[in-house]
């Protein structure tokens, strides 16, 4: 307080100025915070906001430069990759076409292949067509151990007879050769007829071919008996008519057999 004083720099009339009591309340200053100014050198929020979408504009030309390129790159390994496929299509279907023109010109000028038998059986060899089937029958323990088949088609079975046949036939027999023949003739009045027997040398043996009427299959039946190393060696057609001029003749006269 200060009531009576007078203030020695105002002429001594005018009360000196009031002194804040130092234990009374202190007026309260706003909080400090940041401030903007527009005008000032710093950053604004307009600034920012256009640098922010130049980044971005540049990341999305980049993007879309980078999509294009892919997308390129794409369409040449497609175009690649087909152009590979189609390369390697190409060289089999004419690889496969090849083989088949070779193997055809083969079959034309070869139209024959050489057959070896068992070593059971002295290993005889003899020409068969190329291309024919063929199915081989073996078992010590039957009275016909050994059969060969060769036909255009599958080896046919006769249920009549109960037996296979086919164009071309390879047989072996335990029997021997005479009494084969005998009993190839004592049939001969009963399902067989309309014979004809002649003697044949093949590879220097000796023996008979038959050409006779087979009631069941009702056909010319060939065959030809060898004596073959205490048994008898059977070549044989199921159709004499129709195989003999162009497979049975040069079947039967290929036949390199040993003693």
């Amino acid at each position: 307080m200060n009531d009576g004083m007078l203030n020695p720099m105002a002429g001594g009339n005018e009360p000196a100025p009031e002194t804040p009591n130092p234990g009374g309340p202190i007026n309260p200053m706003p909080p400090a915070g940041p401030s903007f100014d527009s005008g000032s050198s710093g950053f604004g929020m307009d600034k920012i906001f256009k640098i922010m979408t130049g980044v971005l504009g540049f990341l999305l030309i980049i993007l879309i430069i980078l999509v294009i390129v892919y997308a390129g790159k794409a369409n040449k390994t497609k175009t690649y990759i087909e152009g590979v496929v189609k390369t390697n299509v190409d060289q089999k279907v004419k690889a496969a076409q090849d083989s088949c023109e070779q193997q055809k010109k083969d079959l034309l000028e070869k139209p024959w292949k050489e057959y070896k038998a068992r070593d059971e059986f002295g290993a005889f060899k003899f020409q068969v067509p190329k291309n024919w089937s063929q199915y081989e029958h073996f078992d010590m323990s039957e009275n016909e151990p050994y059969q060969l088949y060769f036909n255009p088609d599958t080896v046919q079975f006769d249920s009549s007879v109960k037996k296979d046949h086919a164009a071309l036939e390879v047989g072996i027999s335990k029997n021997l050769y005479d009494n084969e023949v005998k009993d190839l003739k004592s049939s001969f009045g009963g399902i067989l007829n309309s014979k004809t027997e002649e003697k044949i040398t093949i590879s220097n043996f000796t023996g008979t071919i038959f050409i006779y009427k087979d009631q069941d299959l009702n056909r010319n039946i060939g065959v030809i008996m060898l004596p073959y190393r205490d048994r008898t060696l059977f070549i044989k057609t199921d159709d004499y008519d129709k195989w003999n001029d162009q497979y049975f003749s040069k079947f039967y006269k290929s036949f390199s057999i040993t003693p």
